[in-house]
C-alpha cells in the first residue's frame, strides 16, 4: 500500500547524492518562464515539499525516469506519484489496480483513493489513509481519472486531485502536460503488470518443481546451473563429491566430472547445432546408483530471441525412494482399499510378490488375493497390464502413499492388513 500523505523519503541529502543530470544535486531551481517568485511548498502535493522545482523539461524527464524505475522497484511508485502531481500542478496523484476476477484491488493501490473509488465500499482496507483524511480541506478537490489499462482481467486507473484556485498551472496547461506524459504512464503500467504476471508464473513453476521427488536442473554448456529444484540442491549438498559452488556443477572425481561435462555438452549442443539426449549413471559415495538423464532444452518462439546460450534439461533419478501413484488418487480412480493401493504401488515399483509380502507383513496368499481384486477393479487381466497402467499415472514417494517402512512395527502392518 502506498502512502504519501506525509513527507516522502526524498531529502536534500539524498538529492545531493544523486548525480543524474535531472537530479537536484547542485542544480539551482529554475522556472519555465524565469519570472515571478519561487512557488510556495503548499502549492504542491502532500509529501512533495522536499522536491526541488526544476525546469518543466527537467521535471518531465525526472518523472519519466522514476515511472520506469517503479516498474522494477514498486517502492519508487509513491515518488513517481508525487513527481506527477508536481509536474501537473495537482494536489495529489493516485494509482488504482482493480482485479476483475477477484472483485478486489490488487497490490498497487495508493492511499486516499476511497473518496471517489469506482468500487466504493469494497477497497477501504487497501487504500484508507486516516492522516490524509484528517488533513483534507473542507471543500473536496476535483478529480480527473485516466484509464491506463482495461482488460478482461484488470483495470488500472490514475487520478489527479486538483484545486484550480491554488495551482500555478492552468487547466489547459495541465491537460497538455498530461497528454505528454500519458503514453509513458500507459507503457509503464503495462510493463509493471506484465512483470508481476511473469514473476507469479515463475514462482508457481518453481514451487511445483520443488514438490517433485527427483532432481530437475537446467544447465548451460559451460556447466553453469541456471536452475535447480529443491531435491537437486539437497543432493549436491549431501554428496561430498558433487557441488554447486559458484553456480557451477562439478565433481571432485575427475572421471565423474569428465563424464558430466560430456553429457551436458552433447545435450546442450551449440549455437546452430542441435543437442542430443543422453544418460549417465553416477555412483554416490555409499554406492547408490543415481541416473542423470539430459536432453536439449529448446526455447519457444516467443523466447527464442532472449535465449542467450544452449541449455540442457537434466533429470536426476531418486534411487533412495521408489515413486508410485498416490494412494488416495488410486483409491478415488479405481475404488481400491488402502492396502490394495499399497500392494499396487509396490508392484508398480518393481517388487516381487515375496518382497511385497515381507515389506507389508502379509502372507503370500494374501498378496495374491489383493492382486486379484486389484486386477478386477482396474479392468486389467495381467500384472504386466496393471504395471503399465500405473506407470501412466503421476508418481510420488512410497511413504507418502502410506506404505510400511523398514522401521515400522509388525503390529502396524497387521492392523493395515
Amino acid at each position: 500500500m502506498f502512502s504519501f500523505s506525509n513527507a516522502l523519503p526524498i531529502t536534500t541529502e539524498v538529492a545531493q547524492n544523486d548525480k543524474n543530470q535531472y537530479s537536484d544535486s547542485g542544480i539551482r531551481p529554475q522556472h519555465a518562464d524565469s519570472k515571478g517568485p519561487h512557488p510556495q511548498p503548499s502549492q504542491y502535493a502532500p509529501g512533495a515539499i522536499m522536491l526541488q522545482r526544476l525546469s518543466d523539461d527537467a521535471e518531465f524527464h525526472r518523472l519519466v525516469d522514476t515511472l520506469y524505475e517503479a516498474v522494477l522497484e514498486p517502492a519508487q511508485m509513491p515518488i513517481a506519484l508525487a513527481l506527477l502531481s508536481v509536474y501537473a500542478g495537482a494536489e495529489s496523484a493516485h494509482y488504482f489496480v482493480w482485479d476483475k476476477h477477484a472483485g478486489a484491488p490488487r497490490h498497487g493501490v495508493s492511499s486516499g483513493w476511497c473518496q471517489q473509488c469506482p468500487h466504493a465500499g469494497r477497497c477501504q482496507d487497501f487504500c484508507q489513509d486516516a492522516r490524509l483524511h484528517e488533513t483534507a480541506a473542507p471543500e473536496a478537490p476535483s478529480a480527473a481519472a485516466v484509464t491506463l489499462i482495461d482488460t478482461p482481467d484488470l483495470q488500472v486507473v490514475m487520478r489527479l486531485r486538483t484545486r484550480e484556485g491554488e495551482s500555478e498551472i492552468s487547466a489547459t496547461e495541465r491537460e497538455t502536460r498530461l497528454q505528454r506524459v500519458l503514453p509513458h504512464l500507459q507503457r509503464a503500467a503495462r510493463m509493471q503488470q506484465r512483470n508481476l504476471e511473469l514473476n507469479e508464473l515463475a514462482a508457481l513453476g518453481m514451487a511445483g518443481l520443488d514438490t517433485l521427488d527427483f532432481g530437475v536442473m537446467v544447465i548451460e554448456r559451460t556447466m553453469r546451473v541456471k536452475y535447480a529444484n529443491a531435491w537437486a540442491r539437497t543432493m549436491t549438498t549431501e554428496d561430498d563429491r558433487l557441488s554447486l559452488d559458484g553456480g557451477i556443477l562439478r565433481s571432485e572425481d575427475h572421471t565423474h566430472d569428465t563424464a558430466l561435462r560430456n553429457l551436458i555438452e552433447h545435450a546442450a549442443g551449440s549455437l546452430g547445432v542441435q543437442g542430443a539426449a543422453g544418460s549417465w549413471m553416477y555412483l554416490a559415495r555409499d554406492g547408490r546408483p543415481v541416473p542423470f538423464i539430459a536432453t536439449p532444452l529448446a526455447p519457444s518462439d516467443a523466447l527464442r530471441s532472449a535465449w542467450a546460450s544452449p541449455l540442457a534439461l537434466v533429470l536426476v533419478g531418486n534411487s533412495e525412494a521408489r515413486s508410485v501413484m498416490d494412494a488416495g488418487v488410486l483409491a478415488s480412480l479405481f475404488g481400491l482399499t488402502n492396502k490394495e493401493c499399497i500392494v499396487a504401488a509396490r508392484l508398480a515399483a518393481g517388487e516381487t510378490l515375496q518382497e511385497i509380502a515381507e515389506h507389508e507383513f502379509l502372507s503370500l496368499h494374501t498378496v495374491r488375493v489383493h492382486i486379484r481384486d486389484i486386477l478386477r477393479k482396474t479392468g486389467t487381466h495381467r500384472q504386466s497390464e496393471l504395471v503399465r497402467l500405473l506407470h501412466l499415472l503421476p508418481s510420488v514417494d512410497l511413504e507418502r502413499a502410506g506404505a510400511a517402512t523398514a522401521t515400522a512395527a509388525r503390529r502396524r502392518g497387521r492392523l493395515n492388513a
